[in-house]
């Protein structure tokens, strides 16, 4: 399961289910409130984070190199490092 196929999945579903009893008469209100549901009012965009409370395990390359993680992953090492700096970690 991919999780953002599934958070798009779920908005669309959402988004179904709310403009399903939304009956607006004035056309100019009507297009106002598609506007604001087009650009993602009622849903906001999905927030990812590192928790740094979890045990500290193998390092991103090693997982990479395992075919535990893709190598995409190679982006989040980045913030990963500023955050050990941050705490005053080698």
């Amino acid at each position: 399961m991919d999780i953002f196929d599934f958070r798009n999945q779920l908005i669309q579903d959402y988004a179904s289910y709310i403009q399903s009893f939304i009956s607006i008469r004035d056309e100019t209100v009507r297009q106002r409130v598609q506007e604001s549901l087009a650009a993602g009012a009622l849903w906001p965009r999905p927030l990812i984070q590192l928790n740094p409370s979890f045990e500290v395990g193998e390092s991103i390359e090693h997982l990479i190199a395992e075919g535990v993680l893709h190598s995409d992953v190679r982006g989040f090492s980045a913030k990963t490092k500023l955050l050990q700096m941050d705490k005053g970690e080698p």
